[in-house]
């Protein structure tokens, strides 16, 4: 399986730590859209704000590997204060669709 220049990450959420979370994702993402691999990020929310979701689309494999090794991103998905991580897995697209 080949490995995918887009981070997925999830977090189940404690709806009281909701706003507090997409805050510190915020903050770890404006540094993040400094970085010269970066192409974008989405934040998402479940509708009963139980969980939050995140992907970060980076130019290569190499990007996302170098990205996740940061303190400050590392620090953000293994520890967001609030949350517990639901799924810690590496994903291949295997798909690609758009206007």
């Amino acid at each position: 399986m080949n490995e995918s220049p887009v981070l997925v990450h999830v977090w189940q959420v404690d709806p009281t730590e909701e706003a507090a979370v997409v805050g510190r994702l915020e903050e770890m993402l404006g540094d993040v859209v400094k970085d010269p691999g970066f192409l974008r990020a989405r934040v998402f929310q479940s509708g009963d704000r139980t969980s939050i979701a995140i992907t970060i689309e980076m130019r290569s494999v190499e990007d996302r590997q170098r990205l996740e090794q940061l303190p400050e991103v590392r620090g953000t998905l293994d520890n967001l204060p609030g949350t517990a991580n639901l799924i810690i897995k590496l994903y291949h697209e295997v798909g690609s669709y758009g206007a």
